[in-house]
């Protein structure tokens, strides 16, 4: 493992003699440490920028006002924190990482020289993650997209769908499938949502892309029927809660659905509300419509934005999915209530539950434990292609027919 630099936030002059020995013993580390009232007033650090910054204990005076400026100043790194930090420093540490995109790797009472490799291992891991995704990237020199960029791309058939499984955290089967949109750009490669989707600001830019990935969806979905029978596998497809105004809306889904041949109950609709849904006639004649004909309703990213306890009260969902910072930060204690209240609230309304964006088996164990049954994320599939899901998807049949599976 090459060498990690580490930025040790730490107080308490004895837990710092006993950090110093844990990293010696690991020989990979190059510890930065500070302790005394001096060091809470130089910023930035003497030392390299820190691979993984671990927060120990802080001095109440002046530790909110340094961990912001250490936000600002460095670009990325990893951090863990103590469990015994105060409730106002842990708060403003997570929302300090979430604002500046730093990545978390949990929480620890007290660190033993197995956990510490660990972090280190996954700290380098991390790093060169980002590294990675940042010379992917198209470089800032290129001329910037354009909304006419993304619109040719339509045309010529360069947004594609990506699919992105969902996994019932029991059995490990995959329960459903997440169509998202790609550009396979000619020269930039695979290009990601946040490239392009805020281009089409418009309800009939929002038609003509779920139209794009809508039938290209189906087509595979046919397949799958044709070619491993019995697949029963649900298929989602995000919607704008402004398209559910468009008073055909309704009508052309459920006739591309069936002249694809695909049941309408293996089509789900989820719809983000990024501005609020005004529930007028139109709205209301296409939801009856679309689930008098079998396409199930999804409220996405339940728990932000307009994604509110109301429209599960307001619309016939048959499925809710909780956002994925929630899940970010499942672990705290207030998220775990959150999520427990919701586990129950689908529950009592009988509709199924989805939390999104899962990335570490604790993670896992802790969504287990409160009782979700259904997640996606990178700790199990990263979106793919069609023609990867198909493999993925024969090969899981295969095993499950097995002799003794």
């Amino acid at each position: 493992m090459s060498l990690v630099s580490v930025l040790l936030l730490c107080s308490n002059a004895l837990r710092v003699q006993r950090f110093s020995g844990l990293f010696s013993s690991t020989g990979v580390a190059r510890v930065q440490t500070i302790t005394w009232d001096s060091d809470w007033s130089r910023l930035p650090p003497a030392g390299p920028a820190p691979d993984l910054v671990i927060c120990d204990s802080l001095p109440s005076a002046v530790a909110i006002p340094y961990l912001r400026r250490l936000f600002e100043h460095y670009g990325f790194f990893s951090m863990i924190e103590c469990e015994a930090l105060e409730a106002p420093v842990r708060w403003g540490l997570a929302n300090f990482r979430g604002y500046s995109g730093k990545h978390y790797l949990g929480s620890y009472k007290d660190l033993e020289i197995a956990q510490l490799h660990e972090l280190l291992r996954k700290a380098v891991l991390v790093k060169h993650k980002v590294a990675s995704r940042r010379r992917d990237r198209v470089p800032v020199d290129k001329e910037p997209l354009t909304q006419s960029d993304v619109l040719q791309a339509l045309q010529l058939h360069q947004i594609v769908p990506y699919f992105q499984p969902q996994v019932c955290l029991k059995s490990r089967r995959i329960t459903g499938v997440e169509t998202l949109a790609r550009w396979s750009h000619p020269e930039h490669g695979v290009l990601g949502p946040k490239s392009f989707l805020a281009l089409l600001d418009d309800p009939e830019h929002h038609r003509q892309l779920f139209d794009c990935l809508l039938l290209q969806g189906l087509k595979l979905q046919r397949q799958l029927s044709t070619r491993m029978p019995g697949n029963d596998l649900v298929f989602s497809y995000n919607i704008e809660a402004c398209q559910l105004c468009d008073p055909d809306f309704a009508r052309q889904v459920l006739l591309q659905v069936g002249a694809a041949g695909v049941p309408a109950w293996q089509v789900a609709l989820e719809v983000t509300e990024r501005e609020a849904l005004v529930l007028d006639l139109p709205g209301i004649e296409n939801i009856s419509q679309l689930v008098k004909g079998g396409v199930r309703l999804s409220l996405d990213d339940f728990g932000t934005g307009h994604s509110s306890i109301m429209r599960l009260a307001q619309i016939p969902f048959a499925q809710v999915k909780l956002d994925a910072g929630f899940i970010g930060n499942a672990l705290g204690t207030k998220e775990t209530r959150i999520i427990e209240a919701v586990v129950a609230l689908a529950r009592a309304l009988d509709v199924e539950l989805v939390a999104e964006g899962l990335e570490s088996d604790r993670q896992l164990t802790h969504l287990r434990r409160l009782g979700v049954d259904v997640a996606q994320g990178y700790l199990f599939y990263k979106p793919m292609d069609g023609a990867t899901l198909f493999q993925l998807l024969q090969e899981q049949g295969r095993a499950r027919q097995a002799p003794g599976a």
